[in-house]
């Protein structure tokens, strides 16, 4: 009797053996998909400069080094989206070899009133001898916007990276795109 139990129990364990091995041979397969398919991140880069897309955001058709687009998807924050955030890369070339960032700077906080309605600077700050970020809102298009701006002086060139979002979400994605600002980087 007693080797009766004995072989009963040991055909319970063998069955359950064969249930428990499938399913952790599929755990660890399911782990090892996983990690394979986290996507690489997207990375604009030219002769000039370099820089990160934000996860999910699409580069727009015709991005070239003087300009590139990146935009984000449609978000549901707040209600309806209205608007695309987007980050956009301009190149230009400057008319005097002494154009200092500063310089660049404070042109721009000049001209941006012409485009901009209700144009208000929320911060300027020079970040490097070559490095100036302006923060400002304003109207545009009807809409209410904030817009993070970055100018990068190198080889008689301004290279502008300029976020933009409407204002009433700017505190919700900042912390978010300000680490693929700061990936923006030049050769």
């Amino acid at each position: 009797m007693l080797f009766d139990e004995i072989t009963a129990m040991k055909k319970s364990f063998f069955i359950l053996l064969l249930f428990i091995a499938p399913l952790s041979y599929a755990q660890q397969d399911t782990l090892v998909t996983l990690t394979d398919s986290i996507p690489k991140p997207q990375i604009v880069e030219f002769k000039s400069y370099k820089m990160t897309v934000p996860d999910g955001w699409d580069i727009k058709k015709g991005c070239v080094e003087n300009q590139c687009t990146m935009t984000s998807k449609r978000d549901t924050l707040l209600d309806f989206d209205v608007y695309i955030e987007s980050i956009n890369l301009t190149v230009n070339k400057l008319s005097n070899p002494n154009y200092t960032v500063d310089k660049y700077a404070n042109y721009s906080i000049g001209y941006l009133p012409k485009v901009v309605q209700n144009f208000k600077v929320i911060e300027r700050k020079k970040l490097r001898s070559n490095a100036y970020r302006v923060t400002y809102a304003g109207i545009k298009n009807g809409l209410e916007q904030t817009w993070r701006q970055y100018y990068y002086i190198k080889s008689q060139k301004v290279f502008i990276v300029t976020f933009s979002a409407e204002t009433r979400k700017y505190e919700f994605y900042q912390p978010v795109i300000e680490p693929y600002l700061d990936s923006f980087k030049l050769k």
